[in-house]
């Protein structure tokens, strides 16, 4: 039997809104958070307020994530009445809070009302997710005329049936699609889902049991906006509510000569590889709870784990597909899911890697914030576009996410 060859191609992203400024964001966020813990402690006077402020200034200054490494965000529930004028209105005057008249999703109470620091239960953020998440969908199958066999679904943000892809696929009477949830994965989602979509694609070409296939699909939706807690000053929530960026993606496993035919760019899938580090399942945990869901994380066994350990993954990566990676790293493009420049650099380090070797991610993460599982799909869009990175180039592809677990993914570009 001759080897079925498959390609990730016809990748895009949708965005409905202008990216936020890194900047903004922070100022927001702050006195977002600013407001929640005066509510939650009763808080009004100019003076406490300003003192709960300057704790709130200081550790953004210190955990935040910075404008020097995100320039902007795209934040899909973002108010974007909301700028330097109204950056610039106080808290509190003569001993009462400001009203805001914007409308701030998830926390009107405490804009206009100075109430429920907490803000939306899980319930109605689930509603904001399906909404966004659906108008996302529609604008990137709104071109579309050619209906896949499937569609995985991955996320991590929004739980709900029928979810939203289903809707939408609904919608336009395309019934019979099958849609498949890939869900809580998180960070590390995209490398497992395209295996499972490649596999999805390749087992209906060898197998009598189904039709035989020719597009599966994949569709990211990741809203970690919908996930803020204002009133959770910790340093970590802090550091995750002014990293991540929202992401929604769509991309297609297609067979090789199918790719050709039609003139397709794409990354020819070579190999994977993922593994779960051995006790480590309490180091990191992304949770589902009320009013949104909890990111749990020990940040300095986590991330010295993913600096120990990327070495040792990808010699292993390499040498099962009967590689050595030191001979073959210059003449590869690196494609790294990094949540910091500091992490970035650090893999860099441990793979001997220059730095024009990791500045595509170094450029994806500067210029859309961290877009977790969208991260992997969204440079692998790059690669293809780029008429500087010819057809031939190896592309590796590395995630990591709790569990531990990392995945690696090697491409070549068609």
């Amino acid at each position: 039997m001759s080897k079925i060859e498959t390609v990730l191609t016809d990748i895009h992203s949708a965005r409905l809104h202008p990216l936020v400024p890194q900047e903004l964001s922070c100022n927001l966020l702050k006195k977002g958070m600013t407001k929640a813990l005066a509510v939650k402690s009763g808080t009004t006077s100019s003076l406490g307020v300003y003192a709960i402020a300057k704790k709130v200034d200081i550790k953004f200054s210190l955990f935040g994530m910075q404008a020097s490494d995100t320039r902007q965000r795209y934040m899909a529930l973002w108010n974007h009445d909301y700028d330097l004028e109204s950056d610039s209105r106080g808290l509190v005057e003569n001993g009462k809070f400001i009203s805001y008249d914007i409308a701030f999703p998830m926390y009107e109470q405490l804009a206009r009302h100075h109430t429920n620091p907490e803000g939306s239960n899980l319930h109605d953020r689930m509603d904001l997710y399906r909404l966004h998440a659906e108008q996302h969908i529609r604008q990137l199958y709104e071109q579309v005329n050619e209906k896949p066999d499937n569609i995985i679904h991955v996320t991590s943000t929004g739980y709900i049936d029928p979810n939203p892809v289903s809707t939408v696929m609904s919608a336009k009477q395309w019934h019979d699609i099958d849609i498949t949830n890939f869900y809580h994965h998180a960070c590390n989602a995209s490398i497992p889902a395209i295996r499972t979509a490649n596999a999805l694609l390749t087992a209906s070409l060898v197998c009598d049991s189904e039709q035989p296939k020719k597009r599966i699909d994949l569709v990211s939706t990741e809203m970690f906006s919908l996930h803020m807690r204002l009133a959770d000053d910790r340093p970590l929530n802090v550091g995750l509510m002014s990293t991540f960026s929202d992401s929604f993606l769509r991309c297609s496993i297609r067979t090789y000569h199918d790719v050709l035919e039609n003139r397709m760019g794409g990354l020819k899938i070579l190999a994977f590889r993922n593994m779960t580090f051995p006790g480590t399942s309490a180091i990191a945990m992304w949770s589902i709870s009320d009013p949104c869901f909890y990111f749990d994380l020990n940040p300095l066994e986590y991330f010295k784990l993913i600096k120990t350990k990327v070495r040792h993954f990808v010699d292993i990566f390499y040498a099962e597909n009967g590689m050595d990676f030191r001979s073959e790293k210059d003449h590869t493009t690196f494609v790294i899911q990094g949540s910091s420049q500091l992490t970035l650099k650090q893999i860099a380090e441990e793979l001997e890697l220059s730095e024009n070797q990791i500045s595509l991610s170094r450029e994806t993460l500067l210029e859309n914030g961290y877009l977790s599982s969208g991260a992997i799909p969204f440079m692998c869009k790059r690669v293809i576009e780029e008429e500087k990175i010819p057809s031939g180039t190896k592309v590796f592809c590395l995630g990591y996410a709790q569990g531990i677990t990392m995945s690696g993914m090697l491409l070549e570009k068609v």
